[in-house]
């Protein structure tokens, strides 16, 4: 989940659909830093399909508080409230382990990554986020594409963002502009890997959450396009006998973000 979206002022709405009698509500916020989202309420379960056709039409009133600029469907999230709890455990876990690594370390390169990464982590809120396919035009043509949801979400309808995340072990983790075509390799070079980092491969979190394995040396290069507000992940690698650990908790963490 996206960097502080706040829930406050929320505009209600309550619909009815024709299944399961629970009570499902959905929270929809255009943006990362949306201050009025929308609150759909369904008196029972409702499709998937549903609720973004009722998210497109409700939102509509709130675009004119930001840019109306058109919804970046492979950056669209659907996140399960119930998991919040689990997920903030998972987030300090991650915070604990990166502490560990640099509490008795002497390389000061090292150490600003790790203290930077956990900053990042410490100021980012992350639930499940469900991996599933969210365009509307796709889902309103296969059932199989479009569930029945019951419970309490957030849906995030961004627009397309202008920067690739670069984080693991590298000495300026954050944001980059993104450019056409870049591969890792030069996103990598711009961050500046550490001495202790994995040299052949990264990872690649697209912004849907599939999650890639970018060859980056010289001898496997191949490259494998990065969409904007994608996440390039490298591996901590030679200093600690639980970063192979680490590293798979921040992958997972991070395609729930």
């Amino acid at each position: 989940m996206k960097l502080l979206i706040q829930l406050c002022s929320v505009v209600v709405l309550i619909l009815c659909s024709q299944h399961i009698n629970a009570e499902t509500v959905i929270t929809v916020s255009q943006s990362n830093s949306a201050k009025q989202p929308v609150s759909l309420q369904y008196k029972q379960s409702p499709r998937l399909v549903q609720v973004i056709k009722d998210s497109l039409e409700n939102s509509a009133p709130l675009a004119t508080q930001h840019k109306s600029l058109a919804i970046y469907w492979l950056a669209a999230g659907l996140y399960d409230y119930s998991t919040e709890a689990e997920f903030q455990q998972k987030q300090q876990q991650i915070i604990h382990l990166l502490k560990t690594q640099y509490d008795d370390m002497e390389t000061p390169q090292n150490i600003k990554a790790l203290k930077t990464l956990s900053a990042w982590f410490t100021a980012n809120q992350f639930m499940k986020r469900e991996l599933i396919l969210l365009d509307y035009d796709s889902i309103r043509l296969k059932d199989e594409l479009n569930p029945l949801l019951t419970g309490r979400y957030l849906l995030t309808l961004p627009s397309k963002p202008e920067n690739v995340l670069v984080l693991g072990a590298v000495e300026q983790n954050g944001s980059q502009p993104f450019i056409v075509r870049q591969g890792a390799t030069e996103y990598l070079n711009n961050a500046i890997p550490l001495d202790d980092s994995e040299s052949s491969y990264a990872w690649l979190i697209q912004p849907d959450g599939k999650l890639e394995h970018y060859p980056i040396a010289y001898w496997n290069q191949h490259h494998i396009d990065i969409a904007p507000g994608a996440i390039i992940y490298l591996d901590f690698q030679g200093v600690r006998d639980n970063e192979q650990q680490l590293n798979q908790q921040i992958l997972e963490l991070l395609r729930h973000w």
